[in-house]
């Protein structure tokens, strides 16, 4: 079965105690955790006392942690460019975010690299990741690759290589299937290309294609993500975790209900949830 989960970002003017409340009331079965600088965990001041606090605000209400979002927070390109051992360092941080709140996962955006090069902006994340996904081995944890537009990992094809060239098992997929649509890549086709790989999911809604796209809530009239052929696309392949509504803070309030009412149909139509 796949859970729907809920990126907090999309709330993060909101406290988290009220955050849970609203998704736990809705429906939801998780929420996928921020922490970074300005997110609701702060990235400079974890202690066990706010992750337990946290632990117990998400179990209260029925939820689970999906996976740690490192929030507003630099691509791992920036932090490896700046300060090998402060990027591996870090990772290591959310990573024990992620043991401490029952998380399957770490998430992680590239950044950009061509201020000195594709090639150069290449070897440095294979060189950073390695430490990294080998920490997450032990831990039994995924780091999960985001693909986006304006970064070095934006196709498929370039999640896949960065994979092989890594090797660790702990190195999966994030299929923000919505990122991979508006750059012009088949829905069904690099659903079913990169299932064996993928431990979470990303929806957004959009309007038109990149660069020219605008981001919606997912479900909303203008919409224009096939959500139901992404549904069956992860039901071939046999995905059983998380996908999580990715929505943003501008966006009316009734965006996690709009989102979950969508899916949740979907979903339970292909009996898929």
């Amino acid at each position: 079965m796949i859970g729907i989960s809920y990126h907090a970002g999309g709330m993060k003017d909101l406290p988290l105690q009220e955050v849970i409340t609203i998704l736990s009331d809705i429906g939801y079965d998780a929420i996928e955790m921020m922490c970074g600088p300005e997110a609701h965990i702060p990235s400079g001041a974890v202690t066990d006392k706010l992750l337990k606090s946290v632990k117990g605000m998400v179990t209260d209400h029925g939820l689970k942690v999906s996976v740690i979002n490192p929030f507003t927070g630099k691509g791992l390109y920036q932090l490896a460019l700046e300060d090998m051992q402060s990027a591996v360092d870090h990772y290591a941080l959310l990573q024990d975010v992620a043991v401490a709140l029952g998380a399957q996962g770490v998430n992680f955006l590239t950044g950009y690299g061509g201020d000195k090069g594709d090639a150069f902006a290449w070897k440095l994340l294979v060189d950073v990741l390695k430490p990294i996904c080998q920490r997450a081995e032990k831990l039994g944890l995924t780091m999960n690759i985001h693909n986006h537009e304006a970064t070095t990992i934006d196709t498929s094809s370039k999640v896949l290589l960065l994979i092989e060239h890594v090797g660790s098992d702990s190195l999966r997929v994030l299929n923000d299937i919505t990122n991979f649509y508006h750059m012009g890549e088949d829905i069904a086709e690099v659903t079913e290309r990169l299932g064996h790989l993928t431990t979470h999911c990303h929806v957004k809604g959009v309007s038109g294609m990149y660069p020219y796209s605008t981001f919606l809530i997912p479900g909303e009239d203008d919409d224009e993500l096939d959500f139901k052929t992404f549904a069956e696309s992860l039901g071939r392949v046999g995905y059983d975790k998380y996908i999580s509504v990715e929505t943003f803070p501008h966006m009316r309030m009734e965006k996690a209900q709009i989102a979950h009412d969508m899916m949740s149909q979907v979903l339970n139509a292909l009996e898929l949830r």
